[in-house]
């Protein structure tokens, strides 16, 4: 592989992390969009039922995490769009960390009940 290559192996990293970010960020918007705004409530086991995560308590404080979750994700993984395209390499590490720490935060909310 030639240097050239490599670079462009690089800087596809950042597109990859950011598609997994927008992932994220779709999943959150659209469980907001099916609670609150849909109103299919009735599709998910809120309450005390089978040890859920703290977030299921109730639908509004089930949408309302979603709907942070969703939008910081997608404020970082547009970050991290923009950050590569100006090809600022401090700004794209910060973008790749953000999303990572996002991450972490969601796997750990995750385990709280």
């Amino acid at each position: 592989m030639t240097n050239k290559s490599n670079s462009k192996l690089i800087w596809t990293l950042p597109y990859v992390v950011a598609a997994f970010g927008l992932l994220f960020a779709f999943i959150g918007l659209s469980e907001f969009y099916n609670v609150k705004i849909a109103g299919q409530e009735s599709a998910y086991p809120f309450g005390p039922i089978n040890e859920n995560q703290w977030y299921y308590q109730n639908a509004s404080i089930y949408a309302n995490y979603n709907l942070t979750s969703g939008v910081v994700f997608l404020t970082v993984s547009l970050f991290l769009v923009w950050a590569t395209i100006k090809k600022s390499k401090t700004l794209v590490i910060w973008g790749i960390g953000l999303i990572i720490l996002f991450f972490i935060a969601e796997l750990v909310s995750s385990k709280v009940q």
